[in-house]
Formats: structure tokens, sequence, C-alpha cells
């Protein structure tokens, strides 16, 4: 019973998640929305029921196998995928590499020097 529950934990989530994103117009995912209604939600309710956590950790150990009908769907679009490589590797390493220089750069405007970021030791009179 306890995982039919955890299992309708997960499900009520991505059912509120899929209203959010369609009452609101969000260009969000659902999935995305669920995740941070589930969390909201159990935030307020101050622990993560025992169901919710068996289940949730049945999924994690057996996450591997949610990538299987990627790789079958990349082997089958081989010769396709190998017409567009090159173009696909160049959008791959410009919208990690970019991304990454501009957190940075705006990280570096942002965040205080290293020396001021040090607190002042009180200083201490000899007795």
């Amino acid at each position: 019973m306890q995982i039919i529950l955890g299992i309708a934990w997960l499900c009520l989530s991505l059912l509120a998640g899929e209203a959010v994103k369609d009452i609101a117009q969000l260009a969000i995912p659902a999935p995305v929305l669920a995740v941070v209604i589930l969390v909201a939600v159990l935030g307020l309710y101050g622990r993560v029921p025992e169901g919710l956590r068996l289940v949730a950790e049945f999924l994690l150990r057996h996450m591997a196998l949610f990538f299987i009908p990627v790789l079958v769907g990349m082997l089958a679009l081989s010769e396709r995928l190998g017409e567009i490589l090159l173009p696909l590797s160049l959008i791959l390493i410009v919208s990690t590499v970019v991304p990454l220089l501009v957190t940075a750069w705006i990280f570096q405007k942002l965040a205080p020097p290293m020396d001021a970021a040090k607190p002042e030791e009180p200083k201490h009179e000899a007795d």
C-alpha cells in the first residue's frame, strides 16, 4: 500500500506540474515544475513519506535502465547522427562553454574581492 501511495505522490506532482504549465502558459517543462511542487509540498509536510522514499530509491537504483531506449534510438539513427556529428558537437561545445564563461564573468563582477572576504581577526592586547 505504501508503494502505491508513493507512486500517487509522484503522479499527483506531475499532474500538478502539467496543470501549472498549461494554466500559466509557461515554457518550463512540466516535470521540472512537478519536482519544484513536490519539494515545496514535502517541505510543508515536514518529512518524506515512507512510500515515496521506497519508490524514489527504486527509481534511483535502476536509473541506468531509463537510458536504454535513448541508446537504442541512437543506434537506429546512427547513419543520420554521423551526418550531423560535426554541427552537433560544435553546438554542444559552444552551448556548454559560453554559459560557463558568462557565469564566471558575472561571478567575477559580483563577488567581493578575496581580500575583502576575509573577516578581520580580533586584536588581543598583551597582559
